[in-house]
């Protein structure tokens, strides 16, 4: 099992993070929900008696440490963490239209500077619990297939996926596990500004990917979360839908024997 009793989500206002939260909630775990938008994280509350929230930026790094170090001290108890918040541009580097540096930093922030600010953090807390922790980190296929449509999205999860690999390595043998949680093309909010170009681009609604229904993704992320891999322990990742299967597959087939030849349990 990689979820324990008290539970940090790190992008749970909408989408995927806020399916998750409703699931662990119901679990009878004590979640602490956490997102950038006030209005979204009261509704949650207030549909789940007991639901905590922290209302903040994760993507403000001259914040970040001292909410975090806010958040352990008021949840002793916590034990597993779930980053989910990411942010998804879609542009072309020869169109006039691209994104702003600035906007370009803040979603190479969001979706690997702050999580790994958010490992270096709390690798400490976890390893003096004396207890199982976990760190769940949200991925995505895309981290291993780079589509150009996306281009700062893909190096980033691509960037997520190989600090999972190490920090994992690293926590061989401690409380600590990490566990990367790979989503297909999932029906949430996170592309409602393209979407309709998207779909376009790739052939129109008959001829591209469909996208999987969010609930029914992530009942199947729970079941894998609550579930054990062969060797009786957490998954260090997995995959749910065709796509992410495959990519999970092709690439622990391919790259796990030269992580045993280096000796990293990754």
């Amino acid at each position: 099992m990689s979820i324990h009793h008290t539970v940090f989500i790190i992008g749970a206002t909408s989408g995927i993070g806020a399916s998750l939260a409703h699931h662990i909630h119901a679990q009878g775990k004590t979640v602490i929900a956490t997102g950038r938008r006030q209005d979204r994280l009261s509704t949650l509350a207030s549909s789940h008696p007991g639901l905590q929230t922290s209302c903040f930026d994760f993507s403000d790094i001259s914040i970040l440490l001292s909410n975090l170090s806010a958040l352990t001290a008021k949840y002793p108890r916590h034990r597993t963490v779930i980053i989910n918040a990411a942010v998804q541009s879609f542009f072309k580097f020869s169109d006039a239209k691209t994104p702003s540096p600035e906007a370009i930093v803040k979603e190479v922030t969001t979706n690997i500077t702050t999580p790994m600010i958010v490992c270096q953090s709390l690798v400490p807390f976890f390893l003096k619990q004396e207890k199982p922790c976990s760190f769940i980190l949200v991925g995505g296929g895309l981290a291993h297939i780079p589509l150009p449509l996306f281009p700062v999205y893909c190096p980033t999860k691509a960037a997520l996926h190989s600090l999972s690999v190490s920090l994992r390595a690293q926590l061989s043998g401690a409380n600590v596990t990490v566990t990367v949680v790979n989503p297909p093309w999932v029906k949430t909010d996170i592309d409602a500004e393209f979407k309709d170009r998207l779909v376009e681009i790739l052939g129109g609604p008959g001829k591209c990917p469909p996208q999987m229904p969010l609930e029914e993704f992530v009942e199947e992320t729970m079941k894998q979360l609550d579930s054990f891999g062969d060797d009786r322990k957490p998954k260090k990742e997995f995959g749910v839908g065709q796509f992410p299967v495959m990519v999970v597959e092709t690439w622990r087939k391919a790259f796990g024997p030269f992580l045993e030849q280096f000796h990293v349990d990754g």
